[in-house]
């Protein structure tokens, strides 16, 4: 008499050979994901100064903002990108701040907004980070090549 089907070690095989290759595989992906979720972290940063990069291009084209000379700083907390100034008047052909009416201005991009830190233009359109953090990863800015490398 013939009988079809599979005994208990070859399952118990089967089983434990199964096991090994989830062994050996998860760590693998979960290794993939995260570095995966590091270059969306970083690439987002980089996308934060370009967006402080184009407002500051924008503005100066419709010569709408006047910047401090510390720089105007656009303050993060996971919900929006934001900077006060006052509003600008002008006083005998010259721009001026004045604190009357402050103006609330917001970067806009794609991407997770960071969840601290700050990001400060300059007057002549540089740009620079400090301490941006997005999800709890604090991002490194590498000052030679302009752009951060890890977050």
């Amino acid at each position: 008499m013939k009988r079809n089907g599979f005994t208990l070690v070859e399952l118990l095989a089967v089983i434990v050979i199964l096991g090994l290759l989830a062994l050996i595989v998860t760590p693998v992906i979960f290794n993939v994901l995260d570095n995966n979720r590091g270059k969306a972290r970083t690439e987002t940063a980089n996308r934060v100064l370009d967006a402080a990069k184009y407002f500051y291009a924008t503005s100066m084209i419709e010569n709408n903002v006047l910047f401090p000379t510390e720089g105007l700083e656009f303050i993060c907390n996971k919900i929006v990108c934001e900077a006060t100034i006052g509003t600008v008047t002008k006083e005998d052909g010259i721009a001026v701040l004045t604190e009357e009416k402050p103006i609330v201005y917001q970067l806009s991009f794609t991407g997770t907004v960071p969840s601290s830190g700050s990001v400060i233009i300059y007057n002549d359109g540089s740009v620079s980070p400090k301490n941006l953090a997005i999800d709890s990863h604090l991002c490194v800015y590498d000052e030679k090549i302009k752009v951060f490398t890890s977050c």
